[in-house]
């Protein structure tokens, strides 16, 4: 015991003397005045969503530094001037007398810190370097350590988040403020402080869990106002063409854009003009087009250089040989159309010139082709066309009216002028083409030339025997009597006319027929009315194209030119072009076929801009009052010959039954037709053609209606016979009988039985009948029996008496009339 009590002396003696008792009391005291502030006051907590930001941490060396805070604690410096950064070192941080509440602010900014990053970049801060020691006495906090001990060392950014650095822009305070801040008060100075944006707190959830929220809080993006966000409109100025170049026709929507417009613009525009359009009408008036252009400031040309290059050439044939020099020109044969009625012996006269026998192989002993010959005459080579007469050929005797030189009207001296004479002298006024007037028939013994002469005056065609003009010439197709003077007049007006041609120019004509023919393909019939043609020249049609592999004569034999006024037959075609159609001869094929293309575009889009799509009141009335259709489809061997039924067919008149004719063709009747039929419920027609050997059973199994015809009036008598057939039966009653009420019985099998008198008619058991009360019928329907002494009779004739019992009917009172009648079903005219 004595021994350690004698040691813990020497270490009592030994630590006073080193001083270690006076710090052990000093740091035991410190702690237990530590415990008492912890009882006292509680720990101070931030609120939700508030910002604290304080300068970083400084070593001891470093420069002077604010700190700038959302709420200012009780410790903060006073108002100081904010400086400008200067390459001189600052003066040292002062030391803080508080060193607790410090401790606790210094760790909440260094927690804040990496959100300060989302501030307005400020100017690059410059870095803190470690300044030499100076030779100075430290000032040390109460606790004996110095802030440098307290505060951490910060660590250096990564380079990637260097760019944007908090603003260290020293905060300035009033002595107002610093008093409220000692009171423990918060005060926000609007004038030197910018406050940070709240953070919104967010619940740790299962994307922080995985990680997938990586560097979401780092990004920041204004909020957009509104729903979709503000759309920034670029301020360029949109530059309108002054000048302009378009082709027509183009739509209000394509001219709109040329323009830099809105099509809407020019509609309005045009409709201030009483002009009603749409986006998508076409414009194909040149002036309207120059007049948009002129509303809005522009100027607009019209580019025709692409439907020039398309139409070839804008001369006609007559213009194209008038512009020729008179040196290159040279005679040429007449071109002659013989015209008249039917049976007034057009193609007999015909025969007897070329000394033929073409009625033969007409069926019915009618033309319905038109014909193209090159005879040989005493009076030099003529060129003949022959027409068909009938009322449906009114299109082909108008074409030859038009191609001919010389029209031979053929008049029957016994029968005088008739419809088709008289339709065919309107053909030759219109086309300005000379007339000679041919009396047939003069061998017969009624032929009376003075009524015709008649007849012509009244159609302003006076004859030379009573003054005229008009010549005529009595002929005989039988006898061949006037022939030769015929063919005299015609080679003398021929003369006078001064029919000239240039051979060497390139070929152009009219198309007279066209037809499908089984080994050749597409045969068309030419007349070549100026230049020469010659085989493996390149044509163009108006919508057909082709090279010419061979040309033949009327006789089938080879030509190897066919110059002007000469009817040929050429091969070789892309298609068949329509009868009437020009043609012209073009440099090359491959020419030739670019054309066509560039037509058929243009076609198109007019075909597709002219289609009107059904509104909803064709819709509507669509079942109310439509009238019956008749669809047909018609194949001809001929295109001519086809154009003319369809016109004939489309020409009937009924308010009842409408034809559609919804295909038509040349050539024979093929599989392709027969399925049309069926898909669309119509009947074939065809026209100097057949059936293919093959489309037969088709023919059997669809049940499909097929008419073949050789004569053009047949053909139309069995269309209107069908149209007639559509129509629904109309009901008709037709009264048989009455018998008048006198008494009624009642039978228990057979019901209320009627005693009658027959006042009318007959009442029979097979009659319907009808009762009539107070002129009323209140009953329609069916005898069932008629007796009459007790015995079933069929019928009981007038003023006798019998007793009839309805079927159905027991309501039947005395007085009441009963009306025998049929019902008989009359078929409607058209």
């Amino acid at each position: 015991m004595a021994k350690n009590f004698k040691l813990k002396i020497k270490n009592t003696q030994l630590a006073k003397a080193a001083g270690l008792d006076k710090l052990k009391a000093k740091l035991s005291g410190e702690k237990e005045e530590k415990k008492k502030k912890a009882k006292s006051k509680p720990p101070k907590t931030k609120p939700q969503g508030e910002e604290e930001t304080l300068a970083a941490p400084v070593e001891e060396s470093a420069p002077k530094r604010r700190v700038r805070a959302k709420t200012r604690s009780s410790f903060a410096p006073k108002e100081e001037a904010p400086q400008p950064p200067t390459p001189e070192p600052e003066p040292e941080i002062e030391a803080i007398p508080e060193p607790e509440p410090v401790e606790q602010e210094v760790k909440e900014t260094i927690t804040e810190a990496p959100k300060a990053t989302e501030e307005k970049p400020s100017a690059p801060k410059p870095e803190l370097k470690e300044a030499p020691p100076k030779n100075r006495p430290e000032k040390l906090g109460p606790t004996g350590r110095h802030i440098k001990d307290i505060l951490p060392v910060k660590k250096a950014p990564p380079p990637k988040d260097s760019k944007a650095t908090p603003s260290k822009t020293p905060a300035s305070e009033s002595d107002g403020a610093k008093k409220d801040l000692k009171k423990g008060k918060k005060v926000r100075d609007f004038k030197d402080l910018k406050p940070a944006r709240r953070q919104q707190s967010r619940a740790f959830d299962s994307r922080d869990r995985k990680g997938l929220r990586a560097g979401e809080d780092e990004h920041w993006r204004k909020k957009r106002s509104g729903r979709g966000g503000q759309k920034t409109r670029s301020d360029e100025s949109i530059i309108r063409p002054t000048e302009l170049k378009v082709r027509l026709p183009i739509t209000i929507k394509e001219l709109a854009a040329e323009m830099k417009l809105k099509a809407s613009e020019i509609v309005q525009k045009l409709f201030l003009q009483g002009l009603t359009y749409t986006v998508n009408q076409p414009l194909e008036d040149e002036t309207t087009v120059e007049f948009i252009g002129g509303e809005f400031g522009c100027t607009i040309a019209i580019d025709t250089s692409e439907a020039e290059r398309i139409q070839i050439t804008s001369e006609s044939i007559s213009e194209e040989i008038h512009a020729t020099e008179k040196s290159k020109l040279l005679f040429r044969p007449p071109v002659v159309a013989f015209m008249g009625h039917v049976d007034h012996g057009k193609t007999s006269l015909i025969d007897t010139i070329r000394k033929s026998n073409i009625v033969a192989g007409e069926a019915g002993a009618i033309t319905q082709h038109i014909g193209a010959f090159r005879c040989k005459t005493p009076v030099g080579d003529i060129t003949i066309l022959d027409t068909p007469g009938h009322e449906a050929f009114s299109a082909m005797r108008a074409r030859g009216a038009e191609v001919t030189d010389i029209v031979v009207l053929v008049v029957a001296g016994d029968e005088g002028l008739k419809d088709q004479s008289k339709e065919a002298i309107q053909h030759a006024k219109v086309a300005g083409v000379t007339i000679v007037v041919a009396l047939n028939k003069c061998d017969k013994p009624n032929f009376n030339a003075d009524n015709v002469f008649r007849e012509l005056s009244e159609m302003e065609l006076l004859p030379e025997a009573w003054g005229g003009s008009t010549i005529t010439v009595n002929t005989s197709a039988v006898t061949s009597e006037g022939v030769p003077e015929l063919l005299e007049m015609l080679a003398l007006q021929a003369e006078v006319l001064e029919l000239k041609a240039n051979p060497k120019s390139r070929a152009r004509g009219t198309v007279l027929e066209s037809e499908l023919h089984k080994g050749m393909g597409n045969v068309t019939t030419l007349l070549v009315q100026n230049g020469t043609l010659h085989p493996g020249d390149a044509m163009v049609f108006e919508r057909h194209w082709g090279k010419v592999k061979t040309m033949r004569d009327e006789h089938g034999i080879a030509m190897p030119l066919a110059g002007p006024s000469t009817p040929v037959e050429v091969t070789g075609l892309s298609g068949l072009p329509a009868a009437g159609d020009p043609f012209i001869v073009v440099g090359s094929e491959k020419e030739a076929r670019g054309i066509v293309e560039a037509r058929q575009v243009g076609w198109d889009q007019k075909a597709l801009q002219t289609r009107k799509l059904p509104t909803m009141e064709s819709l509507l009335q669509e079942g109310v009052g439509e009238k019956k259709v008749l669809k047909l489809i018609l194949r001809a061997d001929v295109q001519g010959s086809a154009e003319a039924l369809r016109t004939s067919i489309l020409n009937i008149e009924s308010d009842k039954v409408d034809p559609d004719v919804i295909f038509m063709g040349v050539g024979e009747i093929s599989e392709s037709d027969i399925q049309l039929a069926a898909a669309s419920n119509a009947v074939v027609i065809g026209f100097h053609t057949a059936i293919e050997s093959h489309t037969a059973p088709l023919i059997k199994e669809l049940g499909i209606t097929v008419k073949l015809f050789e004569v053009i009036y047949h053909a139309i008598d069995e269309v209107k016979d069908l149209m007639q057939g559509l129509l629904d039966r109309v009901e008709e009653e037709r009264e048989l009988g009455a018998a008048e009420v006198k008494a009624t019985f009642k039978a228990s099998k057979l019901g209320i039985i009627a005693g009658c008198q027959v006042s009318e008619g007959i009442v029979s058991r097979n009659h319907l009948a009808r009762v009539v009360r107070d002129e009323e019928v209140v009953w329609k329907g069916k005898i069932a029996s008629i007796k009459r002494e007790k015995e079933d009779v069929k019928e009981v004739k007038k003023g006798l008496e019998c007793g009839i019992v309805l079927d159905g009917f027991q309501e039947i009172q005395e007085g009441d009339i009963i009306q025998t009648y049929e019902i008989i079903y009359l078929t409607q005219e058209l």
